[in-house]
């Protein structure tokens, strides 16, 4: 039923876009064979994407060769699909300057690198900037990424500061994103590596973002391993929450990769005439869809009660 499902929504699809997290191996081999699933399954299905939004974690160690060869890899397989890249990083994505040698000459965030080559890929415009937007159709997509200080002071990961938080510039710029996206003339998705409180292993940081404004319509994060009962807390098999105290379902897509989370994960979101969506959770091993979820178009506005 999910397959046909899926077909049926091909064929009324605006919008298809592939989204996934966390293929995170420090091992080239192991990288290349969970990629290989997943690109294998995809060729499969049809290549029915026009973008991909991989949010995080796509390398992990600090070995710079290896890193390399991973980006490699990546880079290979989304240049033969030819369609749009959006990446945020995730806390792995940092691993080379918060735990090896770091970029001799500024900061070296490895995928990064590789997003830069490409005119039709967005990243932040800058190693420290906390978030971008891309629109896509009718909506405008705000991606949010772990960032970086120029000088190395201070960094984002797991959803916290790093370093010397009383040089943190960015509190007051994400609190005024709330008012940014409130001002879009248009529905607004977000996305990140982290999920925002009420998912799994939420970002304490994406706290300023709230309450979030009534045209933010749905929420894509990774970063809690589906399936991983070693880091996904207690809550290792959920899928889609709601943002606390909001009508705003948040889903969780991790992970790329058969080692840590145990299936080769990853969502495919179409979007439809009418701006209303729909989402297919895919298990690139057994070539099949775990689930389908079509979100309510409106959502409902929490109004504070009067003391």
């Amino acid at each position: 039923m999910y397959d046909y499902i899926y077909r049926e929504s091909l064929k009324r699809a605006k919008h298809k876009i592939w989204i996934f997290s966390d293929l995170q191996q420090s091992e080239p081999d192991n990288a290349q064979k969970c990629l290989d699933v997943c690109m294998e399954d995809f060729y499969q299905m049809g290549k029915s994407a026009d973008m991909i939004w991989f949010l995080g974690d796509c390398v992990e160690g600090t070995d710079i060769t290896k890193l390399n060869k991973m980006c490699a890899s990546l880079e290979e397989a989304f240049e033969k699909i030819d369609i749009p890249v959006c990446f945020v990083a995730g806390n792995h994505d940092l691993d080379y300057e918060r735990y090896g040698e770091g970029g001799k000459n500024g900061v070296f965030v490895p995928f990064y690198e590789t997003v830069k080559k490409h005119p039709n890929w967005h990243f932040a415009k800058s190693f420290d900037e906390p978030y971008f937007k891309v629109p896509v159709g009718d909506f405008m997509v705000y991606f949010f990424t772990d960032h970086i200080a120029p000088d190395k002071a201070w960094n984002t990961t797991h959803g916290i500061i790093h370093g010397d938080k009383t040089k943190y510039p960015h509190i007051e710029k994400l609190k005024k994103v709330k008012e940014e996206m409130a001002k879009e003339s248009c529905p607004v998705i977000t996305a990140s590596h982290y999920s925002f409180i009420g998912g799994s292993r939420p970002s304490e940081l994406f706290n300023n973002l709230l309450p979030l404004p009534e045209n933010v319509k749905i929420h894509f994060y990774g970063h809690a391993h589906f399936g991983d009962f070693a880091w996904a807390g207690d809550s290792p098999y959920q899928r889609i929450s709601w943002v606390k105290m909001h009508d705003i379902p948040q889903l969780n897509v991790s992970s790329f990769e058969n080692i840590r989370g145990r299936k080769c994960r990853s969502v495919f979101l179409h979007i439809y005439e009418d701006n209303s969506l729909g989402v297919f959770f895919r298990n690139h091993d057994d070539k099949c869809f775990s689930e389908c979820y079509f979100p309510a178009k409106t959502t409902e506005v929490h109004k504070p009660m009067d003391k």
